[in-house]
């Protein structure tokens, strides 16, 4: 069996073994020629890719959905296998169908209702710069340079609906084909687990692959499960707080705190700081008052959850590094919008789970990771020759 890859193979007979600063130069060369091909196709099968992305992460969920009712106490060890699936793909597909008819309702309104909200954004901005200028608060050299921030803030209030918008509807729009993807892949589990398994001769190499899988798949699971019900859990609570202090639209701002929480950092900021600037400019019953409680309350709810609960559950050996975050937000937000932007930390996730259970690969794992702090490998390793 071949060692990959065969660098010093081309070098051609005779010329010997190439020197190693060569064959790392070579690799690195590699890598980058397939970072930019898997990037190219994904851009030009984005329409594609996209809806079997996220029918991999329903899949996930309704797997492990199935698995904790099969496991109940009650009467789950009583249901067959093919209810207890049938049961939780119902569930999670309403849920799913329901949650996008509703943000796709609210965006409508939203977009129909923006221009008033953005004029009274407006009048507050212009004000509250008038207000620092007079009082001094706001030198006179900067005060042209803050009033083009405000332009140019205010400038992309309609582009981000209307991109929200878009991308919302592009995956309403593919919810047949996602759903599709869905049960072929739940039907489909086992046979793909078992032609990757006819794929090796050796039985000590195939039940270290198969075990490697089994790994992988559990730890991949247990991170979209548990960040999907933390992201749950954060978006009722926000909901509450805002139902309670009178926000507008607390319904979609609470679904857009659920998605947005996949995206860490920036995801975060950008869900509460919508809410916060509706409280402020909406006819009735806003104000400073209500914008600053309905910041320090989200704020609240966010780092109790962020900070204090979901560290517990997820476990510091999956946290990536805050700039491969960043990274990654740019990266498959050029290359999908704004759906890649939620789903480029899952993504990046997943990679870097795969990568920390494979010894060749365990260093980019730990360079994508926070503290370097990777999981440990659960399997026996693969051989390449065999016993």
């Amino acid at each position: 069996m071949t060692t990959a890859p065969d660098i010093d193979a081309a070098a051609g007979p005779g010329s010997g073994p190439l020197p190693v600063s060569v064959r790392g130069a070579a690799r690195l060369f590699y890598g980058l020629g397939l970072a930019t091909m898997i990037g190219a196709i994904a851009y030009v099968g984005r329409s594609v890719f996209i809806p079997i992305i996220i029918a991999c992460f329903l899949s996930f969920i309704i797997y492990t959905l199935k698995e904790t009712i099969r496991r109940g106490p009650m009467i789950g060890r009583f249901l067959p296998n093919w209810l207890c699936y049938l049961f939780a793909f119902a569930l999670i597909i309403s849920i799913f169908v329901l949650l996008i008819d509703i943000v796709r309702n609210n965006i409508d309104s939203l977009v129909a209702a923006a221009p008033d909200y953005e004029r009274r954004l407006r009048d507050i901005s212009r004000d509250a710069i008038r207000f620092l200028r007079e009082t001094g608060m706001l030198p006179a050299e900067l005060a042209g340079g803050v009033d083009q921030l405000r332009t140019a803030a205010l400038s992309m209030i309609n582009p981000v609906l209307r991109e929200a918008g878009a991308a919302v509807r592009a995956i309403s729009g593919n919810a047949v084909t996602i759903f599709l993807y869905t049960v072929f892949l739940l039907l489909e589990r086992g046979r793909i687990f078992k032609k990757i398994n006819l794929l090796s001769v050796d039985r000590a190499q195939r039940s270290a692959v198969n075990e490697t899988m089994r790994d992988i798949a559990t730890l991949v699971r247990q991170y979209i499960t548990v960040k999907s019900v933390m992201n749950l859990i954060t978006a009722a609570i926000s909901y509450a707080i805002m139902r309670a202090v009178g926000v507008d639209f607390a319904g979609f701002w609470a679904l857009l705190i659920f998605l947005f929480n996949f995206i860490p950092i920036v995801g975060a900021i950008s869900a509460i700081s919508l809410p916060v600037i509706l409280s402020l400019v909406q006819p009735e019953g806003g104000g400073v008052k209500t914008a600053l409680l309905t910041l320090a309350l989200l704020v609240g709810a966010e780092q109790a959850m962020s900070s204090g609960v979901e560290p517990r559950l997820v476990g510091k050996s999956l946290n990536l590094s805050p700039l491969v975050i960043l990274i990654s937000l740019a990266v498959w937000g050029s290359l999908w919008g704004f759906a890649g932007m939620l789903l480029a930390v899952p993504i990046t996730v997943t990679i870097m789970i795969i990568l920390t259970q494979f010894q060749s690969t365990r260093p980019i794992a730990i360079l994508l990771s926070d503290s370097g702090d990777i999981a440990p490998i659960n399997h026996a390793p693969i051989s390449a020759t065999g016993p």
